[in-house]
This record gives structure tokens, sequence and C-alpha cells, in this order.
């Protein structure tokens, strides 16, 4: 019904994820293919380019607010998809998750605090967590090499969380990039630390609407009350829709106090809103590109076993199976190379450009972060690349 073929041409264009090659690798380099940053090569949902389209024609570019109409469509979104009421009250937002993210740490938490976060993870993480001039707590994630699954370590987060210095816990749901949807379960286990130890919540749900069958997406606030209260979540039709260019995100905010401390944070910057493209662009996504979205999930599906089949024939290449995100996580290590070796493999030998594991944290070296959001025939042809160098090595 939809348009998931086409492959948008968008090399030398402002695409970040396609000039990243031509800024790292440099001349020689422009039939490297970009599978790394977590956009999207579709062609746009046409509701969203027609309400795009239409707004360039009849709007004047000024000074905007969220109207009725944009509450309606996040509130309307979450409760249909997620089961999630929000109080249109509770909503913040802002040009992007990250921005927020950094928003909320100048508000809750102090240079010298301690945070918690968990590697291998969503790198802007790490740069938020130093940027505020926090310390770093790591509680790693558990790797069953047998199973190819992640878990939590729950005594050591416990531990962690303890820390008297510690202030705040950044949760990706789901796991970034490893794919893994947390359970209602292990978010109320978690929930349950913080909360004993007084510490703050901000759960980044960029992903959320990523689920596969046999593994819904909990959102943090679908829990209730009082787990709703000790978390701030963050998140985007942007990801969802492919529109981080038109700079959208909410946050969830439902105790007052907390959202008093925030609004002060964002108005020292400032103030935090929207884009005007972004306002119209998430009410068209919301309200009428949920068919759009439904056949998405699909040719997502059809991408995870293509790269299942490759991975399945090829012992030295793991899947560790994503439960949820448009992004799948390889184990490479048994090729036997090294950090270095295994980049310049992808870009010299199979002339790809994958997302470096140890990107995540030096849980993620020898691994790699693949980017499934595109066209099948895209992604055929990167694996048969990647077949064709792993021959080189004799495997």
């Amino acid at each position: 019904m939809f348009d998931f073929d086409t492959r948008p041409e968008r090399r030398h264009t402002t695409s970040a994820k396609w000039k990243l090659i031509e800024d790292e690798l440099g001349a020689g380099h422009d039939d490297v293919v970009a599978m790394s940053v977590a956009d999207m090569e579709f062609v746009p949902a046409p509701q969203i380019v027609d309400a795009i389209v239409d707004a360039a024609r009849r709007d004047v570019f000024g000074y905007d607010y969220a109207t009725d109409a944009y509450y309606e469509a996040v509130v309307g979104w979450m409760c249909r998809r997620h089961g999630l009421e929000i109080d249109p009250s509770c909503i913040r937002l802002s040009d992007g998750v990250m921005p927020a993210i950094n928003t909320a740490l100048r508000a809750f938490t102090h240079p010298g605090d301690t945070i918690v976060i968990q590697r291998p993870v969503y790198y802007p993480f790490t740069d938020a967590a130093r940027g505020n001039g926090l310390t770093i707590s790591n509680n790693a994630l558990i790797y069953d090499e047998a199973s190819r699954r992640y878990t939590i370590d729950f005594d050591d987060l416990d531990a962690r969380l303890a820390d008297p210095r510690c202030t705040a816990m950044l949760l990706c749901n789901p796991h970034n990039p490893v794919g893994r949807v947390w359970t209602a379960d292990e978010l109320r286990r978690i929930g349950d630390l913080c909360r004993a130890h007084d510490v703050l919540l901000l759960v980044d749900e960029i992903h959320a609407d990523f689920g596969r069958d046999g593994h819904p997406v909990t959102m943090f606030g679908a829990l209730g009350e009082p787990y709703a209260s000790q978390a701030i979540e963050f998140t985007a039709p942007t990801k969802t829709f492919n529109l981080a260019g038109l700079l959208c995100s909410n946050a969830f905010i439902r105790d007052a106090r907390l959202r008093e401390r925030y609004d002060v944070a964002a108005a020292n910057i400032g103030g935090m809103t929207v884009s005007h493209f972004g306002l119209v662009a998430c009410i068209a996504a919301y309200n009428d590109a949920e068919a759009w979205f439904d056949e998405l999930l699909g040719v997502l599906e059809r991408n995870r076993g293509v790269l299942a089949d490759f991975a399945r024939t090829h012992p030295d290449v793991a899947l560790v199976e994503p439960e949820g995100t448009y992004l799948a996580w390889i184990d490479l290590r048994l090729l036997g190379l090294e950090t270095d070796a295994l980049r310049d493999f992808m870009h010299e030998r199979a002339r790809v450009y994958f997302d470096e594991g140890v990107m995540f944290g030096d849980e993620g070296a020898g691994f790699e972060r693949v980017n499934l959001a595109c066209p099948t025939p895209m992604l055929e042809e990167v694996l048969a690349r990647l077949e064709t160098a792993l021959a080189t090595l004799g495997r």
C-alpha cells in the first residue's frame, strides 16, 4: 500500500548519516553504504508530507505554541498504542530527546553526583553525563553467549543506586543497541530500587513503538503509581516516523514538583519547544499515518528475517535477536579482529558503515550495530558485500 521499496538518494545531501562516511573515510569511499545512525532510508509517510506542504503554503512561521490538537494527538497515540493515560498538563516539549534529558540532568543533579547507566548503551548517555559533570556508575548488562541475550544484574544495580552520591539513573526502554524490551516485571524491579534509594529514573522511550510480537513494550508510566511519579519518560514521533530533522519530542512529568524544577531548568536556557513543522508533522503522524507505521513494522520484520538467515549460514556472525527497535546487534568476535581491524574490515573490504560496538562502551567491542530501517534490497546488498568480505578471511 505504501512505498517501502524506493531507496532515496541521501549521499551528498544534508544527511548526517551519509556525511559521516565523507568526513571520516574521505575520498574514494563514495561506494560505502551507510547502515549506522538510527534514521530510516524510506520515503516519508505521504500523510505527513501532505500536511507539511499544506502548512508551508498556508502558515506564517512566527513564534508557535502547542495547540490542543497537538496534545490530543500525543495523548491519543499513547493511549491507543500503549494503554498509557497522559494528562496533557504533564507533557513538556523539546526539540529532541537528548536535549530534554540534558535539561533534566541540569534540573535534578549537580556536578559531582553519580548517575547509573547500563552499557553497552546509546553513547549520548555517556556524553550527557560527562557534559553535566556527573560520575558514571556502570551497571553493565550481562550477556549470555549461549542464549545471545542480555539481562540486568539487579544485585549490582541495587549496590550502585545505594551510593549516597547517586541521584539519577538513565534507562533505555527498549534498549539501544542490544534490542532488549524490558518486561513489566523488570521495570518494576528497577522502579522499586530507585524508589528505595530515592533515585530519579530518566527513561528514554524513543523506540517504544517498535516492539515485536511476543515482546510488547511496557512504557514505564503504564506501571501506574507510585512508579510513574518516580520517573520522567522521554518520547518522540521522530524515530517512529523518521522525523528527526523536524525537531520534536515530548517528556511526560507527572509529579508537579518535578515539573516545576524541570521548567526552571528549561527557562534558564531560553525555553524548550518544538519546531513549527515538528508540530505539524507530529499531529499528522499520530492522527493520520498509523497505517503507514503498521506497514513499516512488517517491512522491519522481513528485514530481521533476512539478517537472521544470513547469521544462521555464517557461523562467525552471531545475531543478538532484537526484541524491539529497528536496530540489530551482531557479535563478530569470532572473527578475531581487534577494534581498529574490525572497523577497517567493514569500511575497506565490506564497504559498509555500521556503528562500531565499542562506541556504546567497552562491553560492545567486537560487536556492530546494524540499522534495519531500509528497503530490503539495500540490506541484501550490504549482506552480499559482507559475505564477499568474509570470504577474504577464509570464512
